[in-house]
């Protein structure tokens, strides 16, 4: 008997899985060719977003650089305060706070800084327009070059620089914010106004509301303290100091801050020993210059209770 010949469906089969197989070797050489044609980005879509997540990450690693600490400086990182130091840097998801008589100068990039004075809390941020800090509490010098964009915003206040500028930021616990501009040009806006300060010009915003009109900063600083009596004989072991200043200016009596009103007024509370004190009180202006006043008080202790002595008036 005879071996069955093939079927002619089998026959037909091999040529056509020949044919497949040409036409998707033929895809693959002609992909390839494209491919090497294409930009590396367009060539490589699934390292391209790794490759920009990297970028993003170096830049926000290094986005704010600490070119000076004196004193406690601290960054609130996962809910803990740390002490930070010159060379150390920053990234947009800290909190920076100076503590008393501490200084620090934030470097944002080669001809941008700003220096935080004592007492002072800022947020810090990166947006496309440029660094964006968070002023909480306190005051803080801008220095900005070039074609460089910084913005400062605090209570719902938003201070911006027009080209180089040196301007100050003062945000005190009552919600006041005051700039003032030392050269350049700086935009304040709040409360739906903005208004444009010029070196020498100062403006200031109560609450969140629109700020006041431009005026120039006054040629001298102004201080004027009520002095309690000279000598104080009581049983309490403090006096009061009462005195004014300019509404944007920051007062402290004996290295402790004192708060200043909307009309310029102040008071505090000064601890007395017995025998005598010395109580100093200094202001400085939104542009930075200072003056001081002091003066001496003496506390006297309680008088020593006299005790009858009986004597026999008539001698018998």
């Amino acid at each position: 008997m005879s071996a069955p010949r093939p079927t002619r469906r089998f026959g037909l089969a091999l040529p056509i899985l020949l044919a497949v197989a040409a036409l998707a070797g033929g895809r693959i050489v002609s992909k390839r060719l494209l491919d090497s044609r294409l930009p590396w980005r367009e060539r490589q879509p699934a390292l391209a977003p790794k490759v920009e997540a990297v970028a993003a990450a170096a830049d926000d690693a290094t986005t704010f650089q600490v070119t000076a600490a004196t004193g406690l400086v601290e960054a609130q990182r996962d809910g803990r305060w740390t002490a930070i130091k010159n060379g150390d840097t920053l990234t947009r998801a800290d909190v920076v706070r100076t503590a008393a008589g501490a200084r620090a100068v934030l470097r944002l990039s080669a001809g941008t800084e700003i220096e935080l004075r004592e007492r002072v809390e800022i947020g810090l941020d990166r947006l496309p327009s440029g660094p964006t800090l968070d002023l909480r509490r306190g005051k803080v010098l801008a220095r900005v070059s070039g074609a460089d964009a910084l913005a400062i915003t605090s209570h719902q206040t938003r201070t911006a620089n027009e080209g180089p500028a040196h301007f100050v930021v003062l945000s005190d616990p009552a919600g006041r914010v005051s700039v003032a501009t030392l050269a350049g040009t700086a935009r304040f806006a709040a409360g739906g106004k903005a208004v444009s300060l010029t070196a020498g010009t100062q403006s200031s915003s109560e609450a969140g509301g629109a700020p006041a009109d431009p005026e120039r900063i006054p040629e001298e600083v102004f201080l004027e303290v009520v002095w309690p009596a000279g000598e104080q004989r009581h049983a309490t072991e403090h006096t009061e100091v009462h005195g004014r200043a300019a509404p944007s200016s920051v007062v402290t009596v004996n290295g402790s801050p004192a708060t200043v009103g909307a009309d310029g007024h102040f008071t505090t509370v000064v601890p007395l020993h017995e025998g005598k004190n010395a109580v100093a009180v200094e202001v400085e202006d939104l542009s930075g210059r200072t003056r001081q006043a002091s003066s001496t008080m003496v506390r006297h202790g309680p008088q020593p209770a006299l005790t009858p002595e009986p004597t026999e008036l008539w001698k018998k």
